[in-house]
């Protein structure tokens, strides 16, 4: 089977949660046999793949170019959408209605790929509840989750603590890209209201914003870390906290989590699906709710949480889910 996949063009230059996505699935499916390509142009010729995987609905610029493309060449499409509506979260943080108004602009565009495609891969049930709401989509879909690395499993925190000496006992560890969306400032706070020292790892997609957050003197930023230091630097954090505006769930809260670190996540999003009653929640749109989410996730067991994510969410799991869903989606272009 060849499947070629697109997302937004700056994919590899901001990396975010599809990037990961991406990356994981293509690897899960090339080692169950699947040859899987990579193309950023929107003009691609496709006949020797049989389907075309498309990516993010968030940035839907690019995704209705590459759906353009695939419908008039005839091809069969699924779409990993990893949508939520923005709208709630904009009306509550954007200072102006220039971002909301964008948003709202690109609704329609959204719903001619999420109806028009051949099959949906939502990350969660709650992802495609949000989509069937938004856009009244008969799409089929398949729920096919994220996923964790493997070869993290077995690293323990010796070789981060070596790499970042200084750091207390317990500290709290959050990895994502720094933007008000992942709401690292107000962790900041709350951390230093406790006296914990916050490690942040991420790109800064928000210089302005990351400037606010380093004027607290109990954050350390390493950076983007990966591999071998990142798996480590899950397993030594005591909590991996990710008070986000929303997730679906949240690559790295399952990542941390798989590693043996309390997971502390919004409630907003696919995150309930994933972690059940084994992580610590709090509302980003309750103002006082991150402070006490902290203090019991000092006290919280991370070990029920570590076994679930363990079974249940291996990236090479999630590719044998994608390549039935291919199968599935080629079955059934092949009756029409």
């Amino acid at each position: 089977m060849k499947v070629l996949f697109q997302v937004r063009q700056d994919y590899r230059k901001n990396p975010a949660g599809d990037t990961v996505q991406l990356l994981a699935t293509a690897q899960a499916l090339k080692n169950l046999g699947v040859q899987v390509f990579l193309s950023l142009n929107p003009k691609v010729r496709l006949e020797e793949y049989d389907l075309v995987h498309i990516f993010n609905a968030t940035r839907v610029v690019d995704a209705a170019m590459y759906f353009e493309n695939a419908k008039n060449q005839n091809k069969p499409i699924v779409v990993s959408p990893i949508y939520w509506n923005m709208a709630h979260y904009l009306k509550k943080v954007e200072m102006n209605s220039v971002a909301l108004e964008q948003w709202e602009s690109y609704q329609p565009w959204r719903s001619q790929l999420l109806q028009d495609c051949d099959l949906l891969l939502p990350n969660g049930q709650a992802e495609i509840e949000e989509i069937q709401r938004d856009f009244q989509v008969t799409t089929p879909f398949k729920v096919i989750p994220n996923g964790f690395p493997q070869e993290y499993l077995g690293i323990d925190g010796t070789y981060f603590r070596e790499q970042c000496p200084g750091l207390p006992e317990e500290f709290v560890l959050s990895v994502a890209r720094i933007s008000s969306r992942k709401n690292q400032k107000w962790l900041a706070q709350c951390c230093q209201e406790l006296g914990l020292t916050l490690v942040l790892a991420g790109p800064i997609n928000e210089p302005k914003y990351f400037e606010e957050v380093q004027v607290y003197p109990n954050v350390i930023y390493l950076g983007t870390i990966q591999g071998r230091l990142l798996a480590s630097a899950y397993a030594a954090a005591k909590v991996h906290a990710m008070p986000s505006w929303f997730e679906t769930p949240g690559l790295s809260s399952l990542e941390a989590g798989a590693c043996g670190a309390v997971v502390l996540s919004t409630d907003q999003g696919c995150t309930e699906e994933y972690f059940q009653d084994m992580a610590v929640y709090m509302d980003p749109f309750e103002e006082k709710s991150l402070t006490p989410a902290l203090e019991k996730a000092l006290t919280f067991s991370p070990e029920p949480l570590t076994k679930h994510i363990q079974k249940h969410y291996s990236w090479s799991r999630i590719g044998e889910m994608t390549l039935a869903a291919y199968k599935h989606v080629l079955v059934s272009s092949s009756h029409e």
